[in-house]
């Protein structure tokens, strides 16, 4: 008797326990075979052929904004300088047959951040939040999703200078996951005194776009404006934020340690504008 009642109390604290550790219930599951069935699905980035692919700075349309950049890759080193650009394609860093301007970027694992990105500059930036003219971050844009292994990357930014406060007011970026939402496009910008501890706010910008989108940011008299297809997304006042100088950069950028992987984003339009010029900027 007292053996079977033993046995008894050992099945129960076997099931209890058992329960204790039971899986997720159905609808995390689906949520959990949902995203691996979406990570299944990626953007090949274009194979680069030396033949078909073109210097950025011979077509028309890349001329201002290469005038007003320069070239940082893999990371914050110059690879080109102002102003500098005729002649120079690369792999990562070209137009396509298309007259496409592609950036592409691989990135180890368990390594430090990597970057290739235009850096507004030196005459037409650097700028400040309240002028009254005005600075426009104008493009038609294309943002590949990437094989897993890459969590993040950053498209635009709007970046305060080492002597006044080296940290990003703006970034504009892809992210695969964020509390649930899949595939989505996000700014996250700093909406603190830069003598105060830093605070950040994220925005969701919406589902990121299977082909080609337009993308704009507007400074002008401490208003900040992003927007997406011509809507404004979200507006910011920043008059915390005149005593910074800023540039703009464009390009793609991955700092997440863990990442591994490449990521690809393309142009079919991109302008850094110190007026605003009608036939790129409405609503200024």
């Amino acid at each position: 008797m007292i053996q079977n009642i033993f046995i008894f109390l050992i099945s129960t604290l076997f099931i209890v326990g058992c329960d204790f550790r039971k899986p997720p219930d159905e609808d995390t599951a689906k949520q959990i075979d949902k995203v691996a069935n979406q990570n299944l699905i990626y953007d090949e980035t274009p194979i680069y052929d030396e033949d078909t692919s073109k210097y950025p700075n011979d077509i028309d349309k890349f001329k201002d904004v290469l005038s007003r950049s320069k070239y940082q890759y893999p990371d914050s080193n110059t690879t080109v300088e102002y102003d500098q650009f005729d002649g120079y394609k690369t792999k990562n860093f070209y137009v396509d047959a298309n007259d496409d301007f592609y950036f592409i970027l691989k990135k180890e694992k368990d390594s430090t951040k990597v970057r290739d990105e235009l850096r507004q500059g030196p005459e037409s930036g650097e700028w400040v939040s309240s002028d009254s003219d005005g600075n426009f971050w104008v493009s038609t844009i294309r943002c590949f999703k990437p094989k897993v292994g890459v969590s993040t990357y950053t498209w635009m930014q709007i970046h305060g200078t080492i002597d006044t406060f080296n940290y990003p007011l703006l970034r504009l970026l892809w992210v695969r996951s964020r509390h649930d939402i899949y595939d989505h496009l996000w700014a996250i910008v700093i909406t603190s005194n830069p003598d105060d501890e830093r605070v950040y706010d994220w925005v969701d910008l919406g589902k990121r776009p299977d082909d080609f989108f337009d993308a704009s940011v507007y400074v002008k008299e401490n208003t900040m404006k992003i927007k997406i297809n011509g809507e404004v997304i979200k507006r910011y006042e920043v008059d915390y934020w005149e005593d910074v100088t800023n540039y703009f950069k464009a390009g793609i950028y991955l700092n997440i340690y863990k990442d591994e992987g490449e990521g690809t984003i393309a142009y079919r339009e991109l302008h850094f504008l110190d007026e605003a010029d009608p036939e790129y900027v409405q609503d200024p």
